[in-house]
């Protein structure tokens, strides 16, 4: 008989599990190493001639799993110079996407059981496409349906919004990539930066995790606002868009991500003093386009500002432009980029988490949903 889930006298599983995000990337990142320490990919599924005959890349998802797509798209278009597509699970089932030969399609899934993602899978393998399951649980109808399997090693997730699960997804998609791009010779200066800066990954997450007081503090001047939005740009933009899924699910308040970029175009009309902003505006001090894009924020965030709409940033450590803006500022550490949004998902799950309980919901199984969408 399987033991009861404890929650080690935390007062929600989900904090729980938020918290247990640096031990999940270690198991992930010692499944990826060799004896000598060199990144492998844990079962070989693909040959290295596969590998280089890829040509495109799509990666179907539902929920948490596709915004983690979003990421590895691209993690993997920057390494590997492949094409890469995100697409809805559900979407996936119906558009009878045209494939060709030498292509491969990844699918991501927490439990291995959600209706979507299976009948996806089994519409690429009709196609003749190489499949890859990157899963939490072993031996599910995606895992032994697919070529091949990588498992993230997250541990059981006991909370329905998914927390560790997404983060060690984003690993495993830049591992991937690394290994992608190795045996294809797309390596860059920006990815050895990232490789090495990998080893202390858990440790940054660790620092992350200090910022549970100042979330706290700021779910507190917050929680009665019934709108918000969440900015970011680039590899951003997906972790805007989990921040605000991580808040519609279990506070019920209504919440969009947006490129920070596309808020002219249409969304800027929705802004006002009663819908408040959090903008990713972290930057890689090493990566030119990563300081023209935070530049391009600050003025942005100079804008809101003097609007008077809240702002809410998350900043790289060190940051002084967008202090002095706003004093509502989480500061996350200076890592390479293609590395920052494993970490910089930590405190809008935070902000999340207290938000919800502020407004008294129920954290851990928040209404009408549940962990794996077995019934479309």
């Amino acid at each position: 008989m399987s033991q009861k889930p404890s929650k080690n006298g935390f007062p929600h599983f989900m904090l729980k599990e938020i918290c247990e995000q640096p031990d999940a990337v270690r198991r992930v990142l010692r499944d990826w190493k060799d004896s000598a320490g060199h990144i492998r990919l844990p079962g070989t599924p693909f040959s290295a001639e596969e590998v280089k005959s890829f040509s495109k890349i799509t990666i179907a998802a539902s929920g948490s799993s596709r915004h983690a797509g979003l990421v590895g798209e691209f993690m993997l278009e920057q390494m590997t110079k492949l094409a890469v597509e995100v697409d809805f699970a559900s979407q996936y089932c119906y558009r009878n996407p045209v494939v060709a030969a030498h292509e491969l399609t990844i699918f991501l899934s927490q439990s291995g059981t959600t209706i979507d993602t299976i009948t996806a899978l089994q519409v690429a393998r009709r196609k003749g496409v190489k499949s890859l399951a990157i899963c939490n649980v072993p031996e599910t109808p995606l895992t032994q349906n697919a070529d091949a399997t990588l498992l993230t090693h997250a541990g059981e997730e006991v909370a329905i919004a998914a927390t560790k699960s997404f983060t060690t997804q984003l690993v495993t998609l830049f591992l991937l990539s690394v290994y992608f791009a190795e045996l294809r010779a797309t390596h860059q200066s920006s990815t050895d930066r990232a490789m090495r800066e990998l080893p202390h990954l858990p440790e940054h997450m660790e620092t992350a995790l200090k910022t549970d007081q100042a979330c706290r503090e700021f779910a507190q001047q917050l929680y009665r606002h019934k709108d918000f939005m969440y900015l970011g740009r680039d590899i951003d933009y997906p972790i805007a868009l989990e921040g605000a899924l991580k808040l519609k699910e279990i506070s019920y308040i209504h919440a969009e991500g947006c490129p920070t970029g596309e808020l002219k175009h249409g969304p800027t009309a929705l802004v006002s003093e009663e819908v408040p902003l959090v903008v990713l505006a972290t930057r890689d001090e090493n990566d030119e386009s990563s300081m023209v894009r935070y530049e391009k924020s600050v003025s942005n965030i100079r804008e809101f500002v003097e609007r008077e709409i809240p702002v809410l940033a998350i900043v790289t450590e060190g940051d002084r432009q967008v202090r002095k803006l706003t004093s509502c500022t989480i500061s996350v550490p200076s890592i390479p980029g293609l590395l920052l949004p494993i970490i910089e998902v930590i405190p809008l799950q935070f902000l999340a988490y207290h938000i919800a309980v502020l407004c008294g919901r129920d954290v851990d199984r928040p209404r009408h949903l549940s962990k794996s969408v077995v019934v479309e």
